[in-house]
């Protein structure tokens, strides 16, 4: 500092640097001076870089896509199916007119496992319904396969869910289809497959028979002479 004894000059250094040259208070003296402390440089953006958030600008490291399974169709499922089954009637190959033969198949769940798409996977065959057909035109759709006599507690010639009484004596070939819904699991949990594989089931012949009763006071040995003798 200089007093020269009308002006007082003041010589000095603001902290942080020195200031700008053209750099003037406002008349209010209000004003800061400008900071002028160095800043670090800006690292360099690439054309995803976003300003608010500077941490995408820096490379990131590629995460694989998951792949994408295409979705199964019946012909893609169909060699993991389960073989087809034997048809069966009671009674044995005969029935009588007009009274109930039951068919009865052993439709279950099938699971099998594979690869699809070169990818492991595993095939569920679900049974949706079977489909019964008479050979004499005529055809019945059930719920399930059925189940015997015995295991229903039913006597013979019993009519049941699966059963089918034949109006005229003959021979007959029935058979039935079984209808099956699938899925299929690639590890990540299952999914249906549109639509219903029916693979059919061995087929047989049936013979029907009439039978004729009366009503006879005795025996034909006791009166050959009478009704049906």
């Amino acid at each position: 500092m200089t007093n020269g004894g009308t002006a007082v000059e003041i010589v000095g250094e603001r902290p942080g640097g020195s200031l700008p040259d053209d750099w003037r208070p406002n008349d209010d003296d209000s004003s800061a001076p400008p900071d002028t402390t160095p800043q670090p440089p800006t690292p360099p953006r690439e054309d995803n870089c976003s300003p608010a958030n500077p941490t995408t600008c820096f490379e990131q490291p590629d995460v694989p896509a998951e792949p994408t399974i295409p979705q199964p169709t019946l012909a893609d499922v169909a060699r993991f199916a389960p073989a087809s089954v034997p048809l069966i009637d009671e009674p044995d190959g005969v029935g009588v007119v007009g009274m109930p033969m039951n068919f009865v198949v052993d439709a279950r769940a099938h699971d099998a496992a594979g690869t699809l798409f070169d990818l492991p996977v595993s095939v569920r065959f679900t049974p949706a319904s079977v489909l019964f057909v008479h050979g004499d035109g005529t055809s019945r759709v059930a719920d399930s396969g059925g189940a015997s006599w015995a295991a229903l507690g039913l006597a013979q010639f019993s009519a049941t869910p699966t059963s089918h009484a034949y109006a005229a004596r003959g021979t007959y070939t029935a058979s039935a289809v079984i209808r099956y819904g699938a899925e299929v699991d690639f590890g990540t949990g299952w999914r249906p497959v549109p639509g219903v594989l029916e693979i059919p089931t061995t087929s047989g012949d049936v013979q029907i028979f009439e039978v004729r009763t009366a009503l006879v006071d005795k025996t034909c040995l006791e009166n050959p002479g009478g009704v049906g003798c």
